[in-house]
């Protein structure tokens, strides 16, 4: 019992698996049940987990928490197969036990002067954003998503977030499903159509050139942008400083780097640079 407790002051914890489900291609949803984790995260926040007892893949693979049932303890993460990690996971039953870190890192603010959230995803930066949403809409908060996918077989959670009751707007690369191009010409579109929409607030994931463009936009209309980054993270708590993102305008003496995860994973857009 004594061990247990350490385990759990440090933010590790074995948590079996309840489920692993196909999403669609080489998308993969796991359900665990954390229930330290699920009672204390937030949305944007991240967990680092083992995938295995082996030495490789020797560093722990990181992913934002995507949904969680504080009351029943679980909590969902979401990946693409890209490598022998990633397969090792897919390849997961309910019933086993998978060595888990978190949560970590500093997520997203919802400020109660919200007026309308704007949610813009890349591909699987849409990790994060069902539980964002679901606590936005706890705080009676107007959600507006924004997805793009380079195809249909990249594209997930459109049906989850409809159920939720927001709009939904999908943009894919190749056109295979929504608009063809990119999900920021349907933010720009949208907002153009909507000028009200400008008094909100920006909360995006994805990769770097989908970031640095919410980015331009929310600075030449002046709105509010959180970015949540995609980067490797071995450590998680800025031991290995590993994820190092530039500051944007440090001052004199400061640091000119932040770590993704302990400054972040989410940043006020105004803070950061990023390469892409």
């Amino acid at each position: 019992m004594a061990a247990r407790t350490t385990a759990f002051n440090k933010g590790t914890l074995d948590c079996p698996v309840l489920s692993v489900k196909n999403l669609v291609g080489q998308i993969y949803l796991m359900r665990m049940h954390c229930p330290a984790i699920a009672q204390q995260v937030l949305p944007g926040q991240f967990i680092n987990i083992k995938v295995n007892n082996e030495f490789i893949p020797f560093l722990r693979k990181p992913f934002s928490v995507c949904r969680r049932e504080a009351q029943k303890g679980w909590i969902e993460v979401v990946w693409k197969i890209v490598g022998k990690g990633t397969q090792i996971m897919a390849n997961d039953h309910a019933g086993e036990s998978i060595h888990v870190l978190g949560p970590l890192g500093k997520g997203y603010r919802i400020d109660s002067g919200l007026r309308h959230a704007l949610l813009v995803a890349g591909g699987l930066g849409v990790a994060p954003l069902p539980f964002l949403c679901e606590e936005l809409l706890k705080h009676r908060k107007p959600v507006e998503i924004f997805l793009g996918a380079k195809s249909r077989c990249e594209l997930s959670f459109v049906e989850e977030f409809q159920e939720m009751g927001v709009q939904v707007s999908v943009a894919t690369e190749d056109g295979s499903v929504g608009k063809k191009g990119l999900v920021t010409e349907l933010l720009t579109e949208r907002l153009a159509q909507h000028p009200a929409l400008k008094n909100g607030t920006f909360f995006g994931c994805g990769p770097a050139g989908l970031l640095n463009r919410m980015t331009q936009i929310s600075e030449e209309l002046k709105m509010e942008c959180q970015i949540a980054i995609e980067t490797m993270m071995g450590c998680g708590f800025g031991i290995c400083v590993g994820c190092p993102v530039r500051v944007r305008n440090p001052q004199a003496g400061e640091n000119p780097y932040k770590l993704t995860c302990v400054d972040g994973p989410v940043f006020d857009a105004r803070e950061v640079l990023l390469d892409g």
